[in-house]
């Protein structure tokens, strides 16, 4: 099938199968190499003549089979529509913001986690006015975590929130970590050169400082903001949500999914518990 050809039928197509249509183009005009596409393209192609003869139901029915196809058969590597492999070591965030939380008077609360296994991290925080986020990443050999992970990985957890929240509101933070708690209160007393034992404290390739400097200057010197242990584990529907961030982000390091689509419908499901409560911070 031309480019033309596709993009012509799809000027006739419905709103709603356009759309779904659409995201099969490359199937329909570029993988002419594989035997899922090919079976997904015959059955646009019926489809597009069952628009053509106002017969919707089929059509639908037609891209319903069509997207099966795409969906579970086995692609080569080189074809448009073969999933794209997880990249080992990913590192950037995701992040993002659930509507219907951000008119809530007073202090904002939040809760950091973070998620070990074998050899992969994943950290993640939420905020009760819907904003969350997490990052995962492998551990390489230049790594300079040291010796005491899960703790630095906690700590990161932290400058994670707050390098992405304002200081403008109060903050509440929850952490249901004790030994990241004991640093996140000796930096804000002033003891900012407590470092967790074997932390790499050289220069980062950027220049930058190292991410737990960082952190003790941010929470040395925010005002309004508040540290409270909550118990992991419990029930909390915050800190159940950090915990679940964390696990998706160190997942989706080496794992094909939609992180994003789950993190927020879990963010949203826990922030409605949450508020359901009053908004209990711990």
């Amino acid at each position: 099938m031309s480019l033309r050809e596709f993009d012509d039928a799809q000027t006739r197509m419905p709103p709603g199968l356009a759309e779904r249509t659409q995201r099969m183009r490359a199937c329909a005009t570029r993988a002419a190499w594989c035997g899922c596409c090919g079976v997904a393209r015959r059955l646009l192609w019926l489809c597009f003549a069952a628009v053509r003869h106002g017969d919707d139901e089929i059509a639908e029915m037609l891209v319903t089979e069509a997207e099966h196809y795409i969906g579970g058969g086995r692609h080569p590597r080189t074809c448009p529509q073969a999933p794209k492999p997880a990249v080992r070591g990913r590192r950037a965030p995701a992040e993002g913001r659930v509507p219907g939380w951000s008119g809530f008077p007073g202090a904002l609360v939040a809760a950091t986690d973070a998620s070990w296994k074998r050899g992969t991290c994943g950290i993640g925080y939420v905020v009760s006015d819907g904003r969350w986020g997490m990052r995962g990443w492998t551990l390489g050999p230049q790594d300079p975590t040291g010796p005491r992970r899960v703790l630095v990985s906690e700590l990161r957890a932290v400058g994670l929130l707050l390098d992405r929240v304002e200081d403008g509101r109060d903050l509440v933070l929850l952490v249901d970590s004790l030994s990241a708690l004991r640093f996140l209160r000796a930096w804000r007393r002033g003891d900012t050169g407590l470092m967790p034992d074997g932390y790499d404290l050289s220069p980062r390739r950027s220049g930058a400082a190292p991410s737990l400097v960082r952190l003790a200057r941010q929470v040395v010197g925010r005002p309004g903001l508040r540290l409270e242990h909550v118990k992991g584990h419990s029930g909390h529907p915050l800190n159940e949500t950090a915990d679940s961030l964390a696990s998706i982000a160190r997942r989706r390091v080496t794992e094909t999914f939609d992180s994003n689509a789950r993190a927020e419908g879990l963010v949203e499901a826990f922030l409605h518990a949450w508020h359901r409560t009053g908004g209990i911070a711990a």
